[in-house]
């Protein structure tokens, strides 16, 4: 970039912009002038008799454009052209937007003439970045005075910068000449005639930039020689166009549309990475068509985002990696909210669109034979890894489509790993432990997100090795490591309103599959019924989960989902069989610092008066104070001790009996 300094005024600077491109062009080196001075300057870029056009219908567009694009848009015949500020000022414009114009530019065009704004703090981000600065100004003190004060502000922006300088001869002063001699900057001036008739006969259409034996021709060949021999020197350009987040996006969004036309071909390619792959290959190639010039830094970032986009989760891609995020939580493509350590925080990413998250949404549900639409806008889903999907979209949600992700722990939590997080105590892991291995019937019952699957998970660990399991789950997530289980899933109706399998189907079906023990993911509906009825008659040690926020709500939770199922039963009968079916409610509450811990463990006894069962807590937690963000307590044993305890050595198991001390 050569850089015209305001030395001089504006006419001046603009007829030896015009001068020097003229030049240039007569050594067949292409060129363009910018000008920053005045938005709109017409009456100044007649001196130049060619085209001009304006910077602002540029830059909409820069994102995606290419440098022989750009250049046969600016100059389609190859005569040098202006490009103005039709209305806008430049500290109006993106200086990142007009820097990277300029670094096109000079990828097509020998020489960028600009030239600068009168206002010194207009022209920081230009000054930074010139190759070369050409000061012009005329013989007289003021002139020469404003010359010193613009070369002072300008060293003060970058200590790099090369100056040229040029001084109008317009009549004699010796004191001026004097004043320049004590600046640096001025020590090889190049000086030329300029008075009024030189003025007029360069105005003239008939003057010709090809008459070297002119001396104003001869200097401006001279700064051209000079700038060159500058130029070769001169620092790297640099810029930070794309570093801008609205341009990037544009880019983005702009490449999005092009590599998914190009990727139509690879709909059926089930592989993930070699579809990331494939998509990086196709971005690559785009980008080398269109001759884009995109920093390293921001192609790996182009690279990643788009990869992710047509062969991935988008924007969440990052969040499933991210061993610390418990759940992901998308509120409208413009929200989207995490979980991390119990604390719900909302992070500064968004999708780029609603159609965006749509789409993911659809290749979630679609790669477990599930869908989404109008006629059916709620959804339950899981990923490849096993993390728990909802998605909910319109009419039902009016802010947008929303999308939840329960992620699924790789590392499965040991028994170990939850008393040393303080989730549970030691001697609470050998009661439930004892539990599982006399067969005992468990319910683990908490509120939305305190952990009732990770529990059920470890409790299930527990079970001798060799007994046939069968799982049931709205969406397969249970990780149990014995070797006969057998896992089954429902599916919910077709598009056409047919092909329903409920859990309740997958229970009443478990039964006729010689199950020793049944695992339910999670009660909700009328499969609580078979569920009961299954743990009453010889499928003991079966487990299940529920939302309930005390072990007497999980009763009563129990008692209105046996009444969903649509049997005409009276609900004193239902309770006796639950009393019956149901040993053991593990409590689970998530506390005010987002920590999970087993609020109690009861077990529930059948009575023979009135009131049916009684619910007696053999383990609790009791919360003491919140101190430093931390809920503070301790696990203690009550004091009961059930009567399957007391008889399990009768079953060949023996009991550590110093657990309830």
């Amino acid at each position: 970039m050569f850089l015209i300094a305001p030395g001089c005024s504006l006419l001046y600077r603009n007829l030896i912009a015009h001068g020097l491109s003229c030049v240039s062009s007569n050594k067949k080196e292409f060129s363009i002038i910018l000008d920053f001075s005045i938005p709109g300057t017409e009456a100044f870029w007649s001196i130049y008799k060619t085209g001009t056009k304006y910077i602002e219908d540029i830059l909409p567009v820069l994102s995606s454009i290419n440098p022989k694009m750009l250049k046969s848009y600016l100059s389609p015949d190859g005569r040098s052209m202006i490009l103005g500020l039709k209305n806008k000022k430049l500290r109006d414009t993106s200086i990142e937007s007009i820097l990277y114009l300029i670094n096109v530019l000079e990828s097509e065009f020998k020489y960028v003439f600009v030239v600068a704004p009168d206002e010194v703090r207009d022209a920081l981000g230009l000054v930074k970045e010139s190759r070369c600065v050409l000061l012009a100004y005329m013989s007289d003190t003021v002139s020469a005075k404003n010359a010193i004060l613009i070369s002072e502000e300008y060293k003060s922006i970058s200590s790099y910068i090369n100056f040229i300088t040029l001084k109008l001869n317009i009549g004699y002063n010796f004191y001026s000449d004097k004043l320049l001699n004590n600046f640096e900057v001025f020590k090889d001036n190049i000086n030329v005639d300029f008075d009024c008739n030189l003025q007029e006969h360069i105005l003239s259409p008939e003057f010709s930039y090809r008459n070297k034996s002119n001396p104003y021709v001869l200097v401006l060949e001279n700064i051209i020689d000079d700038y060159s021999l500058k130029k070769k020197t001169s620092k790297v350009f640099s810029y930070d166009y794309y570093q801008n987040e609205d341009v990037y996006k544009e880019l983005r969004d702009e490449m999005q549309k092009m590599l998914v036309e190009e990727m139509k071909d690879y709909a059926d390619e089930t592989d993930v990475e070699k579809l990331k792959q494939t998509a990086k290959n196709k971005t690559g190639e785009i980008i080398k068509k269109r001759e884009l010039i995109v920093p390293e830094n921001i192609l790996d970032r182009l690279y990643k985002e788009l990869c992710d986009d047509v062969a991935g989760l988008g924007v969440l891609e990052d969040f499933l990696k991210d061993p610390s995020i418990t759940e992901i939580m998308i509120n409208g493509y413009k929200n989207i909210f995490v979980e991390k350590g119990g604390k719900i925080s909302k992070t500064n990413i968004t999708f780029p669109d609603g159609k965006r998250l749509r789409t993911v949404i659809d290749r979630i549900v679609s790669k477990v034979g599930r869908h989404v639409d109008e006629s059916s806008p709620i959804v339950d889903a899981r990923l490849q890894d096993g993390s728990r999907v909802n998605a909910v979209i319109s009419p039902v949600s009016l802010g947008g489509d929303i999308l939840t992700i329960r992620k699924f722990l790789k590392n499965k939590l040991t028994p170990d790993s939850l008393i040393s997080s303080g989730s549970i105590s030691k001697e609470m892991i050998e009661f439930l432990k004892t539990a599982v291995i006399l067969k005992r019937n468990i319910i683990v019952s908490g509120g939305t997100g305190t952990g009732k699957t990770t529990l059920l998970n470890t409790i299930s660990s527990f079970i001798p090795i060799g007994e046939r399991l069968i799982t049931i789950e709205d969406s397969a997530e249970l990780q149990l490591q014995q070797d006969h289980v057998i896992r089954l899933e429902s599916r919910p109706k077709s598009t056409e309103g047919t092909g329903e399998i409920s859990i309740r189907r997958l229970v009443v079906n478990a039964l006729r599959m010689r199950p020793d023990r049944i695992i339910v993911g999670e009660c909700r509906s009328g499969e609580a019924l078979d569920m009961v009825q299954a743990m009453s008659t010889g499928h003991e040690g079966s487990l299940t989960t529920l939302h309930a926020n005390s072990p007497y709500d999980a009763v009563s939770r129990l008692v209105t989902m046996v009444l969903m199922s649509g049997m005409d039963l009276p609900e004193r009968s239902i309770i006796s069989q639950i009393a019956s079916a149901i040993n053991i409610i593990v409590q689970l509450t998530r506390y005010s610092d987002g920590s999970r811990k087993i609020s109690s463990i009861s077990v529930i006894n059948k009575t023979k008066d009135d009131r049916i069962y009684e619910i007696k807590p053999v383990f609790q937690f009791n919360p003491k104070c919140f101190e430093d963000g931390t809920q503070k307590g301790d696990f203690v044993f009550t004091g009961y001790i059930p009567e399957f305890i007391n008889t399990s050595s009768q079953m060949g198991v023996n009991i550590d009996m110093g657990i309830f001390k």
